[in-house]
């Protein structure tokens, strides 16, 4: 007997600003630039209704039937704005296809990126992954926030230094 085989995908959901980004940006904010959490009203259910409608819009009724068949929503955080999908292992190149032409979410069509960040083939090793990566990106944001208390502090000091010359020349 054959075995069902299936690919599940991790992705995040990116929410990019409509205000023009400051040319002296630091790396640290251009990566986290776009990762917020998601609004209350994206739920599960309407992300996989998105994602389906995606797939009948750009692929047609076979590409939307034959991704359609086995995908189910596995895992959906609106604290993190990240997602597993469940897929068949031959319907990956189109269900990432569906993905990147999604861009829009909500009765709000409120604008964003859809990132598919890993494929594999167990659950597990997915999971695994997605709590490293999201360690990273803690330790990336303390890190930011450990170099602005100390821009901060050194910003401070200088102007301490700036008003005690001033009074020393006064």
């Amino acid at each position: 007997m054959v075995r069902l085989k299936s690919r599940y995908v991790l992705f995040e959901v990116l929410y990019p600003q409509t205000s023009p980004s400051s040319a002296d940006s630091s790396r640290e904010d251009i990566v986290l630039r776009g990762h917020r959490p998601s609004p209350a009203d994206i739920t599960g259910k309407v992300l996989l209704q998105e994602i389906r409608r995606s797939l009948q819009l750009h692929l047609g009724d076979y590409g939307s039937g034959k991704v359609c068949s086995l995908l189910q929503l596995k895992y959906w955080s609106n604290n993190t704005s990240t997602g597993i999908l469940r897929c068949h292992r031959e319907d990956v190149d189109l269900l990432l296809t569906g993905l990147f032409f999604l861009r829009e979410l909500g009765n709000d069509n409120l604008r964003v990126i859809v990132n598919p960040v890993k494929v594999s083939g167990t659950i597990k090793k997915v999971e695994q992954y997605a709590m490293r990566r999201s360690d990273r990106m803690v330790a990336l944001v303390r890190k930011g926030s450990a170099r602005a208390a100390t821009d901060d502090a050194l910003q401070l000091s200088n102007n301490n230094f700036a008003s005690v010359t001033a009074d020393a020349q006064d």
